[in-house]
């Protein structure tokens, strides 16, 4: 039994159990014997998740149904590991700005009737640090809405940390562009209904953070012309190391399968080639005033300053308040570090072939610091 199982509540708990069955049975119940006790609890939690869910649309559906929108929302786009999590909890101290937490996007069915419940009462189920970065965790904390999605039956290329052995699910699910209408329609039609639950009890404009939006643009622009949209870069040379060792840590926690990470690396160059060229090819059809991009480097170096540029570019104004909550977030951990994660000669070599234009159009130097 592993460690990660013992103290990691799996992202799946959340999810509704027709989906969920069907998951499983196209994978073929291929669970390791090692994770068979953590399928059968998420198909627990997913028997209760419809019993809540029913109790909630009871009570709460009207409501629900009314809930619109307040303003089209912010949207940082970025490849995991870029520093759109940092980027996130920052913009969502701001009491103007709303963003999906922990608990709402892990039971994103009912939590409008059990998050006060989970906040106060459950908040033990979660290590206080994410185990692949060292940063504060908890039930009140900006959450990328993708994992809502996935809890609430959609396909997502995300499944793939369930099942991390098998082909990566869903590509289809990356840009949205090839889904016949009615799935397009559907994606569309689940993702607003749970952004109205967020607005049903919480007001301000939405700030979402959802690296597979990066391949979304033209969907997101269809659906919400006046959003906003942050691109957050990171030198892929510290970025592929880290990604290597986020996507092992969080298979490790929350798959079904014991990893054997057999082509990860491959998955993870061919993740950053693809949505680098993805925005590449959507980032110019924004209109400037509402895109910037910053980089991860200077975030850290200068989070204020950073977050004053930002502020200052699309026009939203700084609240005395939104500065304070900026400044007191960043004195809750001071003694985090970044992972110092070593690049040996071998994968140095291959970011310097295969991520030359990443690095070009990311703004960072592109000459190789491995010749062959």
């Amino acid at each position: 039994m592993s460690a990660g199982w013992r103290f990691t509540l799996p992202m799946w708990t959340g999810t509704r159990l027709v989906p969920w069955l069907r998951l499983l049975a196209r994978h073929k119940f291929r669970v390791s014997p090692s994770r068979i006790h953590r399928a059968i609890g998420i198909t627990a939690a997913a028997l209760g998740n419809e019993v809540l869910a029913g109790i909630q649309w009871a009570v709460w559906g009207r409501g629900l149904r009314a809930a619109r929108i307040e303003h089209d929302p912010i949207v940082i786009l970025g490849h995991w590991r870029s520093g759109t999590t940092l980027l996130h909890e920052l913009l969502a101290c701001d009491p103007a700005f709303v963003a999906p937490t922990t608990v709402q996007c892990g039971v994103p069915s009912h939590f409008v009737l059990s998050e006060q419940f989970a906040r106060e009462r459950l908040g033990f189920l979660l290590p206080k640090r994410r185990p692949m970065d060292n940063m504060t965790m908890g039930f009140d904390r900006p959450q990328e809405d993708e994992l809502a999605l996935c809890n609430l039956g959609l396909p997502s290329p995300w499944w793939t940390v369930a099942f991390p052995n098998d082909p990566p699910p869903d590509p289809a699910y990356e840009t949205l562009d090839g889904l016949a209408p009615l799935d397009r329609d559907r994606w569309i039609a689940t993702w607003l209904g749970f952004l109205r639950a967020i607005q049903f009890e919480h007001h301000g404009r939405l700030v979402l953070k959802n690296p597979l939006h990066t391949y979304r643009v033209p969907l997101i622009r269809g659906v919400f012309p006046e959003a906003d949209f942050i691109h957050i870069v990171r030198d892929p040379r510290e970025m592929v190391p880290s990604c290597l060792h986020f996507w092992r840590r969080i298979a490790e926690d929350h798959g079904l399968q014991r990893p054997l990470a057999a082509d990860l690396e491959d998955r993870v160059f061919a993740s950053l080639v693809r949505m680098d060229r993805r925005l590449h090819e959507t980032w110019e059809t924004i209109p400037e005033r509402r895109r910037q991009r910053i980089r991860y480097e200077d975030l850290v170096a200068d989070p204020i300053g950073v977050l004053r540029g930002v502020y200052d570019h699309f026009g939203w104004p700084v609240a005395e308040v939104a500065q304070g909550r900026w400044q007191a977030r960043l004195n809750e951990q001071p003694e985090y570090r970044r992972n110092q994660l070593p690049v040996d000669e071998r994968l140095g070599r291959r970011i310097d072939a295969d991520l030359a234009d990443v690095l070009t159009r990311s703004g960072y130097d592109a000459a190789p610091r491995h010749p062959r």
